[in-house]
Formats: structure tokens, C-alpha cells, sequence
């Protein structure tokens, strides 16, 4: 049985540890979680029936197989390298922080010295498959394209309104100018072209949908998500997804 360690107690986080403590994924068991608020992580693993990490360390502690970052990008700086230095490997929901090429040499290293891998998320964007294979067959020009609630509107989730309505740069400057809003581009940019090669877009309007156009010698493509009000949640389901295809004997 395989022991899963949860960082992060909010929303996304408590998708992933709930999943985990009704079963969802044979051969897969929730050893415990942690979070910043001591309320809420003690909460989670109440009702959860797992170990509650009172500190990083406590948490790996329970000699986790994988921990899920389900946290942000300051949690993870934070946590990469001492994860991977205690034997687990590394399931990341907050990938925008890739975007700064010393944290991902040094999470790198880390993986290298310490025999231990780190896999991406995919979050809500679609066809990651597509997109890994398009890159190897050669290059590719990639335009990703976030289409949210006009902040003026008041719909949509409330955290969307700091991030520009109209936006159109790099991948990389688009992180560092909106670091919270960014992973879904930041990782399209990592499977393809690159962050600094890789087009994004912002735009008004309704739903809150994710493009992603895909040019190269195999043709063109255009993977699209399109997301209900519960739709954010799908990223969690992407990290589950990842431990589901690292644990089954036949995978996708």
C-alpha cells in the first residue's frame, strides 16, 4: 500500500485528501496531512481519520512514497527539496513556480541527488499527451489563452479580479506579473515551447475557459476547457490522476 502525505488544507487540498480517505485509488492510503492554519489541518485530519503534520517535518515523518503540494508557490519553494531529501517523490499543483529557472535547477538537483522524481500536474488544461508528443516530433509555436470574468462584472471567483482583463506576453512575464493565476499557462509552456517562447493571453468574457493553440510539423491543434462553477476543482482531480497512472499497472 502506498502512503500519500497532503500539503495544503484548502479547497484543492481537501479534494485530494478526501479522495484519498474513501479509497478512490486501490493501493493508494492518505497517511496524513498539513497545512498552515493548526485549526484546519487538525479539522481535515479529524474528519478524515489520518495523521495530522504539525510541521513539515512531522509530516514526512510518516516516510510518505508521495506528498501532493496542494498548497501555493511559497509552500512549495518552501517544501520541494525537503520532500525529496526524505525518500518521496513530489506531486506539484502550484507548477507556476517553474517558471523561475533557479527554483527548478535546484528542485532539479535536488530529485537528481536524491534518486526522486517530481511530476507536473496538469491542472484543468487538456492534452498534455498531445502536447509532449508534438514537441518531440519538433518545434512548436504555442499560444495559450485564459478567458475569465471581466473583473468589473462581479461574477466569477472573486480571486480572478486582480489578475488583468486583458493581458498578452510571454508565459514567463505573464507569472511574474500574476504568480497566483498562472499555473495552467506556466505548465502548457513547460510540456512545449518554453516560458519565454510561449505566448498568453487574457481575455474578457463567460465561461471561464482555457486554450490552448498547438502548431508544428504534426499540424495544428486546439485543446479547449471550457469550466462550470465547479470546474476549478478539476486540478485536484489532476494531481489524483497523476498518483492513479504512477500506481496501476497499466496506465495512460
Amino acid at each position: 500500500m502506498k502512503q500519500v502525505c497532503v500539503l495544503g488544507c484548502g479547497r484543492l487540498g481537501q479534494i485530494v485528501a478526501g479522495a484519498l480517505a474513501e479509497g478512490r485509488l486501490p493501493g493508494v492510503e492518505l497517511a496524513g496531512v498539513f497545512g498552515r492554519s493548526p485549526h484546519r489541518r487538525r479539522e481535515v485530519a479529524g474528519r478524515l481519520g489520518c495523521a495530522c503534520g504539525d510541521s513539515l517535518d512531522a509530516l514526512l515523518s510518516l516516510r510518505p512514497d508521495y506528498v501532493v503540494e496542494a498548497a501555493n508557490g511559497q509552500v512549495l519553494r518552501e517544501a520541494a527539496v525537503p520532500v525529496l531529501a526524505a525518500g518521496a517523490d513530489l506531486i506539484v499543483l502550484s507548477t507556476g513556480v517553474f517558471s523561475d529557472p533557479y527554483f527548478s535547477a535546484q528542485v532539479r538537483d535536488a530529485a537528481q541527488r536524491y534518486d526522486r522524481r517530481v511530476h507536473l500536474a496538469a491542472g484543468v488544461a487538456a492534452g498534455f499527451d498531445l502536447m509532449r508528443a508534438a514537441r518531440l516530433m519538433g518545434p512548436v509555436e504555442v499560444t495559450f489563452t485564459k478567458q475569465k470574468p471581466a473583473s468589473a462584472s462581479g461574477h466569477g471567483d472573486p480571486a480572478l479580479r486582480s489578475l488583468d482583463d486583458r493581458l498578452s506576453t510571454t508565459a514567463g512575464e505573464a507569472w511574474r506579473r500574476f504568480p497566483d493565476h498562472m499555473n495552467v499557462g506556466v505548465t502548457v509552456a513547460l510540456a512545449t515551447a518554453g516560458t519565454e517562447d510561449t505566448r498568453v493571453l487574457v481575455e474578457p468574457g463567460e465561461p471561464l475557459r482555457f486554450t490552448t493553440e498547438l502548431s508544428g510539423a504534426f499540424g495544428r491543434a486546439s485543446l479547449v476547457t471550457e469550466l462550470s462553477t465547479e470546474g476549478p476543482e478539476l486540478a485536484a482531480w489532476s494531481a489524483l490522476a497523476v498518483l492513479e497512472r504512477l500506481t496501476s499497472r497499466i496506465c495512460f
